[in-house]
């Protein structure tokens, strides 16, 4: 019969083998790069036009520095803020798109006069088709991204979706990025995992959401056949679809039964527990040939804030029908008075009062397990 102490040797050499394995399986899986994980308390989602002057709010907070990235810059409440803000000497920079259609209009030479006057930093890029991300980065540690156009119609008029991120890392990326454009330069590669950037990995990202399994929730303002993805759309047999009313949504309607709905301009996605929301349109021009950013997340909270949304303007728009299969569920309320739907307001976010930090990692998980493991072994030597 083995001895005692045999026993306890072989005992400690499989918790050494348990050690070795949580190691390995620390190291990151680069086949989940398309999303990352984040606390619901690092999260607010604003909806447009019901609460898009928050963001107002969150930019006024800035106390070191500002950078946006835009199509168009009109709307002067924004100008205003980010004037004043240079003006007590925050940096801001600003990247506008040098190409738009319809050309550049009056309203935002006239802003860009007035944000150089001020002393901000204003640079127009040639580098894509079209700049159409909406993006802002305060002092490094918060950003604000979606589909919110900073013109009169983006925040008083349209339907789109942003989110509101205090992530410093989250952020530092999208402020590299902005100021790689700010200088008509390539940014480097983009390192961490969720961010959403075309046209570097844009398709491929939205390719990996979309090809996930469960229910489908999308809103999207352009969701034309020439992005590839109505294989993917269509094998969602659960599934709201709503599109802008643009002509060539025409056949996401007859294929993928969408809904039009008038002035959307939100660009966000739903399954299961993964969110996407960002500037980048489903077809070829927005995921191959712009400069669009995004996010995709893992939270079920944030996800069901997105989709709730979407459902509501389903309702609204859809003529009281639902999807076959689908049973009526109630809706997300959404009134004026409603701050960003999160389960901590923006305000304590941006004031250091929520956690900063995503939720425990594999690599968190797997240090502590290593931890208690040498424990163990330690206290069996101990007893031997």
């Amino acid at each position: 019969m083995p001895s005692r102490g045999f026993l306890l040797m072989r005992f400690a050499n499989f918790l050494v083998f348990l050690v070795v394995t949580s190691a390995v399986l620390a190291v990151p899986v680069t086949a989940q790069a398309w999303f990352v994980v984040l606390n619901s308390s690092q999260v607010g989602v604003v909806i447009g036009p019901v609460n898009s002057t928050y963001i107002l709010n969150v930019v006024g907070t800035a106390k070191h520095c500002v950078y946006v990235e835009a199509y168009e810059l009109t709307y002067q409440p924004l100008v205003n803020e980010l004037a004043g803000l240079a003006r007590h000497g925050v940096s801001v920079y600003v990247v506008l798109s040098g190409n738009v259609y319809g050309g550049i209009p009056e309203d935002e030479y006239s802003a860009v006069g007035e944000l150089v006057s001020a002393g901000a930093h204003v640079s127009f890029n040639y580098m894509y088709d079209f700049v159409h991300s909406k993006v802002f980065v305060i002092d490094n540690e918060t950003v604000i991204l979606g589909s919110i156009n900073p013109t009169y119609y983006g925040f008083e008029r349209d339907l789109g979706i942003d989110l509101v991120i205090n992530n410093a890392t989250i952020a530092k990326v999208f402020a590299e990025v902005i100021l790689s454009d700010y200088y008509n330069e390539t940014p480097p590669q983009i390192g961490y995992p969720g961010i959403v950037v075309s046209p570097i990995n844009s398709a491929e990202y939205l390719g990996d959401l979309l090809n996930q399994p469960g229910p489908l929730y999308v809103a999207i303002e352009e969701l034309y056949p020439s992005s590839n993805m109505y294989s993917y759309i269509e094998g969602h047999t659960d599934r709201v679809v709503l599109v802008g009313e643009h002509s060539e949504n025409d056949y996401a309607v007859s294929e993928l039964g969408a809904v039009m709905v008038p002035g959307l301009t939100a660009k966000a996605i739903v399954v299961g527990n993964y969110v996407y929301v960002g500037s980048v349109n489903l077809d070829y021009e927005s995921l191959h040939n712009n400069r669009e950013l995004g996010i995709i997340i893992e939270n079920p909270v944030v996800a069901e804030e997105v989709r709730d949304v979407i459902l509501q303007w389903y309702s609204e728009y859809a003529s009281g029908t639902t999807q076959q299969g689908r049973t009526n569920k109630p809706r997300l309320t959404i009134t004026d008075n409603n701050p960003p739907t999160t389960h901590h307001s923006i305000d304590t976010i941006l004031h250091g009062k929520a956690t900063n930090e995503t939720k425990e990692t594999k690599e968190e998980t797997c240090i502590k397990l290593m931890f208690y493991c040498s424990v163990m072994i330690s206290l069996l030597f101990q007893l031997k």
